[in-house]
């Protein structure tokens, strides 16, 4: 017996329009199916509107899910999304598929105002790169904590925490 499984899943964002910025993240895969777009406020990474459809999927629960994503509405990209997404959309009784979307979504706000300046910062060296690194979480203090490079205590956090 031959088992075909298929998953892609595309994440874009627009440039930024009126302080707002659009995500937009689909999953096709061979049973499940969707599709949502989240507005994020610009600066505060607020979700503004959220939107969201399913088009497919094997779980019941699945397509109940969509209606609990305006819970989000009001939240700010940052440390606890993840677990606060798991718990409005995903969980048990939620649609885990849909949360992950979702959490791609946010993934995709960060990575757009980031990944540029990182490719910079990479192009230095030691002290020099350290405190480029310092300067840029100054710049972007909800990055400060949300992974293990800018943890409190990351040499590249040093001095950082009390200046937020």
């Amino acid at each position: 017996m031959i088992l075909n499984y298929v998953r892609n899943k595309h994440v874009y964002t627009t440039e930024p329009e009126n302080n707002l910025l659009l995500v937009c993240a689909t999953s096709e895969e061979t049973f499940f199916s969707a599709r949502v777009e989240v507005t994020v406020k610009l600066p505060d990474l607020e979700v503004v509107e959220i939107l969201g459809k399913i088009k497919r999927s094997p779980f019941t629960r699945c397509q109940e899910a969509v209606s609990a994503l305006p819970q989000t509405l009001g939240l700010r990209i940052g440390p606890g999304i993840i677990k606060l997404v798991h718990n409005l959309v995903g969980g048990t009784k939620g649609c885990p598929q849909l949360a992950n979307l979702v959490l791609e979504c946010t993934d995709a706000v960060i990575l757009h105002f980031t990944t540029e300046p990182l490719k910079e910062i990479l192009k230095k060296e030691g002290e020099e790169q350290i405190v480029a690194y310092q300067e840029f979480l100054r710049k972007n203090p909800r990055l400060f904590n949300s992974c293990v490079a800018f943890a409190p205590d990351s040499p590249l956090t040093k001095g950082i925490k009390e200046g937020l």
